[in-house]
Order: C-alpha cells, then structure tokens, then sequence
C-alpha cells in the first residue's frame, strides 16, 4: 500500500508508514472499489463503517481513517484543538462538555491520543479539582500561626506553611500521575477480563483522563472534593463504554469489580483481625 502522505510503498500488512510513521487505513480487498467513485480502485477501508475509499474519500481523524459520512459526525474535541484555541480554554470547554453530555462527547470523539496528552489533561483537572480547597487550608493554617497568642512560637513558622502547602501541591501532582498510568492499567486489565475486547491502552488512559472533567467541580473550594471522586467513576464506566465501543454492563463491570475486590479484601482482614483481638482477651 502506498502511504496516502508520504507515497512510500509499504508492504501489505503494514499498519503505519515504514517512512513517515502515518498510521495506515485498513487495506481494502484487490479488487474493492471506492463506494462514491466506482471507477476508482479503493486503497482502504473506513476505520469505523468499514466502507471502502480511495485516497479522496478517506481522511485521517487522529488514529482513524474515515471515510466523509462518519468523518462528519465525528466530533472534535476541544482539548485535541488546544494549541489553536489555549490550553486551559480548551481544558476548560471539554470539562464542561464532560459535565453536561458525557455520552454524546466521548461517542463521536477520536478515541485514541497520545499518552502525553491525557497525562497533561488530567494534571490539569488535578490542579482544578484538589488546588483550591488546599489553597483555603493553607491560607486557614497561615492566619493560624500569624494571630497565635503563644508568644514563644517561631515568627519563621508562619513562612513554612507556603512552602509546605506548595510541596504537597508537587507530591500531589507526581501521585496523580502515577494514579493514571496505575487506574487506567487495572480498567484495561478488567475490560481485557469481562470480555470487552478493548483497544490499545493509550485508549484507555485517555477514557481515565476525560472522566477527570468534573473535576471542574472542585473550583468550588472544600465542597466541591467530596463530590467529584464518584462522578468521575460514572464518567469512567461511559469514557470507556464509548470510546472501547463496548457495552454498559461490561465497562461497568471492569471499573467497579476491582474496587469490590478490593474493598472485600480490607474487609475480609478486618473482621479476621477483630476475631484475632477477640480470641486472644478470652
């Protein structure tokens, strides 16, 4: 197949370009011909439909090549057009999108990015979501150490609590992102498990990342942390469910089975250790 940028042969089989690294469409049968020029031989196939194209009609769509009906309904996200319109205005607009149609936005999205990208945008809800009630914290604990009576404390103490608050603010970040590749691992492990025949991990990740949308919601300081932990796991189960194209009940399945799992363990050693406390005070 000739690469569709570049016009490098490459040998059947191949999916990306041995020259340019382009991912490849799905090669169309030899004697397959373009659906909306019949007398054109076709060169793939659409990565969604299966519709065959020649080089005209099929467009790459960030890791797909479709074909011009599904590149139509295909959605473009605002964080994937981030170096047009901003970084924080196109995290910005996709959480919202996130808060408010979830389904329609991760169904019409390109399902895959690269890993940096939904790294980068879960480090930004990250900072949204836990940044100001840490910044109320740390101001309470400042105004608590300049207005203490004591006078026997150190006047430096009071020129820790930034530096302590900005090195948790670090640590916090650096967990959050050894959460995503960890989280994001354990739902692809699941998906993989149920049968839900996932795609690439990168794919996943990016179903993690999306899910963090809401935590637009933790602008609102102190409040705003115990709501959005369980409203990113729903947008977990649908991130997954649309962008893997697998059914409710299977990504559900692969997100909430490790937790039950999980929370059986701890509660299995706990009551065991109750009846160890118990048997050993007779």
């Amino acid at each position: 197949m000739n690469c569709p940028a570049c016009g490098y042969y490459n040998p059947a089989g191949s999916t990306s370009c041995f020259h340019c690294s382009l991912q490849l469409p799905v090669a169309a049968a030899i004697d397959a011909l373009c659906a909306r020029h019949p007398d054109v031989k076709a060169t793939g196939a659409c990565s969604r439909c299966g519709t065959f194209g020649c080089g005209q009609c099929l467009q790459q769509n960030g890791m797909d090549w479709l074909c011009a009906s599904c590149l139509e309904r295909a959605g473009v996200l605002p964080w994937d057009e981030r170096l047009t319109i901003g970084m924080w205005r196109a995290w910005w607009r996709t959480a919202v999108l996130m808060i408010s149609q979830p389904t329609k936005t991760t169904s019409t999205a390109n399902p895959d990015a690269p890993i940096s990208s939904s790294i980068l945008f879960s480090t930004l809800s990250t900072i949204a979501g836990m940044g100001p009630t840490i910044l109320v914290y740390g101001i309470f604990f400042l105004g608590a150490f300049l207005i203490a009576p004591d006078k026997d404390t150190p006047k430096f103490s009071a020129a820790l609590v930034p530096v302590f608050v900005l090195l948790y603010i670090v640590f916090l970040l650096a967990l959050q992102v050894g959460s995503v590749f960890v989280v994001a691992g354990i739902d692809h492990l699941g998906l993989m498990l149920v049968g839900a025949n996932p795609k690439s991990y990168s794919v996943t990740i990016r179903a993690y990342s999306l899910s963090m949308g809401c935590y637009l919601i933790g602008l609102v300081p102190i409040c705003g942390l115990y709501v959005f932990p369980i409203w990113s796991l729903v947008l977990r189960i649908i991130a997954n469910m649309q962008l893997h194209k697998t059914s409710g009940g299977k990504a559900a399945a692969a997100v909430l089975l490790p937790m039950v799992v999980l929370c059986g363990g701890f509660g299995t050693l706990y009551i065991a250790l109750i009846a160890l406390a118990t048997s050993s005070s007779r």
